[in-house]
């Protein structure tokens, strides 16, 4: 199933909300809607509440459950500037607190 953005920032914010997420982005190929049957959903988020690896999973766990689909979320602290660089032109913010 393809989702639309739109749809992506309304299922979306309540599992931001729940899990404290300062910041949450879209990138990819959602994000320059050129998804396909088979995209996943990739995401970049300000961490938040998220600090350890049992929140990170917990969330992800949360957005794979209500999306039925691969999730891959990754921390603005934890790449490099080449890669957020790289996706710049993609993000769509879909929740920030």
């Amino acid at each position: 199933m393809i989702f639309t953005i739109e749809e992506i920032t309304k299922r979306t914010i309540p599992i931001a909300i729940k899990h404290g997420v300062n910041r949450l982005c879209l990138f990819g190929s959602y994000a320059r809607n050129e998804a396909s049957d088979d995209s996943d959903l990739d995401f970049i988020m300000d961490d938040g509440d998220v600090t350890s690896l049992i929140k990170y999973m917990s969330f992800v766990q949360d957005l794979e459950d209500e999306f039925k689909c691969h999730v891959d979320l990754v921390s603005s602290c934890s790449h490099n500037k080449e890669f957020l660089n790289k996706i710049k032109k993609d993000v769509v913010i879909i929740y920030e607190r």
